[in-house]
């Protein structure tokens, strides 16, 4: 049976008269403070929409009413949206809670008030972003950086997200490539565009997908969101030092910060790796400690990287340099949430459990699955233990992402690593043996089924895809195909089936979740997305136009999925030159549930000078209510691992349709 909410705190059993069907369970102490986030902008016809965010924390019988300029213009809403048609350009709108709980205007401790918001403008608002300047490799080559992947924190505690961008060299490169690049830069950002302090990783950490998985989150608990991913010699914190001098290991304090440990092809392949912790008030380095594995396959040295490791060919730091991360409450909602830093898919796995106390960084555990058959578990005090297990390991079992969320009940948190799933201490949970694939779906896949489910397509021989039970990794469907199968999606676009719909590109067909066809006409293989109002998915697709895949919204219509118009009858495509990232991946640079009601924002970039994001939001009345998607769990740490790799879409740990019977 699947497990039951705690009946006050836990957001979704605000939503249910009876629960029919328990739901995945997130515990208060996984829900960010988070103020209303108050949204306002044109209605779809006339006047001005405003939408904000009910809390996982609230009480059933809160209400709403809401201010225009001071005055009341709704009592007693339940829901979180509202079309005001005497509305205007220069409104100032306010939202105030109420509740037989507690009958006051902050009926909590920790609701945050805001003040009078204005309209934007459109259903996009564009912010200014600072563009690093161009720069030239040493083979005499020039690059330019445009935005890539976001990820959001709060790290002020006023209850708003900010944004951290990643920037991406036009020489970016995938491992298997050959070639110098720019140096990779992150900044963090207020949602008005407001540049709060930039990191620049130096020359001896290479661009590309699958090298620097930055992970954003409040690791410590201090109510301040913390940046922490990969670093090396040469590497500045957003204070302008280098990151060894937040080292307390005498090697890391001396290293060689004008060392260049590039190859004349480009590559990376001999040098010390670090991990860094950035305070992300400021972006300053609180501790930097050594990579594990490092390129040694040690704690630390610089001593040249193993081929033999990892089965690569002529010293190409391809398998061994492709990293993956999440984060994850490993010991459950009253400890600290950790960072799992990941490396390698293809023949070994390691995955590396990090704690951050607000001082120092920490090991909790490390997972490695260096064969077929073996694999060893070590803590922080270095001890191993091996296991033995002719069935499987984690070796060759990784995707291109990962997943984070608790599968088994026990109340914490699991890491489901391509066709294997590691538990909370470390140890193999389950390894189908299917192999390496592009993409990865986790969640309440199939409400009537016990627990979370599992999407994945493969590359591995026989390829094709499998859905398989969360916990167990027991197959529910398979189906084998030809060749790589590199794209597939699953998501809950078809109201007349229950549970999710799936799909990959090997069989030009869609299945319901008991693996029926119900149709021969392919969707997109992107994005799915929270967008119009009603409880099903929509697609976030994409044109296939190079050189930016200009995206636009998908509608399933019980056959096929057509183009789904903005309210101005435009697309995404149209509005402010807007770009998506990663080239054929065409991704957003983030989607998430940034702020107002539970539809969730997508970030796109201005092509036409890579010096804006246009943040878009939907202005489509809905009459569900539902907390905010960031306060359950499984959906949170989606944005987390969001910019890992091949970016995969965020998805909730509960079947949404069950939540508003």
């Amino acid at each position: 049976m699947k497990k039951v909410l705690a009946i006050l705190f836990t957001f979704h059993c605000s939503l249910f008269t009876t629960p029919a069907v328990a739901q995945y369970q997130t515990f208060p102490e996984q829900m960010e403070r988070l103020d209303r986030g108050i949204v306002v902008l044109p209605a779809q016809e006339q006047g001005i929409f405003i939408s904000w965010r009910l809390l996982g924390s609230d009480p059933k019988d809160i209400t709403f009413d809401l201010q225009r300029d001071g005055k009341t213009i709704a009592k007693g809403l339940k829901v979180t949206n509202y079309t005001d048609k005497k509305g205007t350009a220069n409104s100032r709108y306010n939202v105030i809670t109420s509740s037989r709980h507690n009958n006051t205007s902050t009926f909590q401790n920790n609701e945050i008030s805001s003040s009078g918001v204005t309209p934007w403008s459109d259903i996009y608002r564009s912010i200014p972003i600072d563009r690093p300047q161009d720069g030239t490799t040493p083979d005499g080559r020039s690059y330019r950086y445009t935005p890539n992947d976001c990820s959001v924190g709060d790290v002020d505690g006023d209850g708003q997200y900010e944004i951290f961008l990643k920037w991406d060299p036009s020489n970016a490169h995938d491992n298997s490539h050959d070639g110098y690049t720019g140096d990779v830069i992150i900044d963090c950002i207020r949602l008005d565009g407001t540049k709060l302090w930039r990191l620049n990783l130096g020359k001896n950490i290479r661009a590309g997908a699958h090298y620097t998985q930055f992970m954003v989150y409040d690791f410590d608990r201090d109510g301040h969101a913390e940046l922490i991913c990969k670093t090396a010699p040469g590497s500045q914190d957003g204070t302008g030092r280098y990151v060894t001098e937040a080292a307390d290991d005498a090697d890391i304090l001396n290293a060689d910060n004008n060392a260049d440990y590039r190859t004349q092809q480009g590559r990376i392949l001999s040098g010390p790796e670090y991990l860094t912790v950035f305070d992300g008030r400021t972006g300053r380095a609180v501790h930097t400690i050594y990579y594990r594995p490092n390129r040694a396959f040690g704690v630390g040295g610089s001593a040249d990287y193993d081929k033999q490791g990892w089965g690569d060919r002529a010293m190409m730091g391809n398998r061994g340099e492709r990293f993956l991360a999440g984060v994850a409450w490993l010991d459950g909602p009253k400890s600290r949430p950790s960072a799992v830093m990941c490396r390698g898919y293809y023949t070994p796995s390691h995955l590396w459990a990090v704690d951050f106390d607000g001082r120092k960084l920490t090991t909790k555990w490390f997972h490695a699955s260096t064969t077929p058959h073996d694999y060893y578990v070590g803590d922080r005090q270095g001890k191993q233990t091996w296991y033995h297990n002719l069935a499987a390991t984690a070796y060759g079992q990784g995707a291109h992402s990962l997943s984070v969320g608790d599968v088994d009940g026990d109340g914490c948190d699991e890491i489901t690593y391509g066709s294997a799933a590691i538990n909370n201490d470390g140890t193999l949970l389950y390894s189908t043996g299917l192999g390496h694939g592009d993409a990865l779906h986790l969640s309440d896949l199939d409400p009537d089924h016990p627990g979370l489910e599992v999407f994945m397509v493969h590359e591995s021989y026989p390829y094709g895809a499998d859905l398989r039970d969360a916990r167990t990794g027991e197959r529910l469907w398979y189906e084998t195909a030809r060749d790589d199968t590199g794209r597939g999606v699953a998501a809950d676009i078809d109201g007349n089936h229950r549970g999710f719909e799936f799909w990959h590109i090997f069989n030009r067909a869609v299945h319901d979740i008991k693996g029926n066809v119900i149709s021969n006409r392919l969707p997109s293989s992107n994005f799915r997305i929270y967008w119009d109002g009603d409880l099903q998915d929509e697609l976030l697709a994409n044109r296939g136009q190079r050189p930016h895949f200009p995206s636009f919204i998908e509608k399933w219509d019980g056959e096929k999925a057509v183009p789904l118009p903005l309210s101005n009858g435009k697309h995404l495509y149209d509005m402010g030159n807007s770009a998506s990232c990663n080239w054929t991946k065409a991704t957003p640079c983030l989607q998430a549930d940034l702020f107002g009601d539970w539809r969730e924002e997508i970030i796109l970039w201005d092509s036409s000078d890579a010096a804006h994001l246009n943040i878009f939001t939907t202005n489509i009345p809905t009459p569900y209510t539902v907390p905010t998607l960031m306060h359950d769990n499984i959906y949170r740490l989606s944005i987390c691992w969001q910019n890992t790799a091949y970016n995969q879409p965020p998805h909730l740990g509960y079947y949404l349709p069950d939540t508003q019977k």
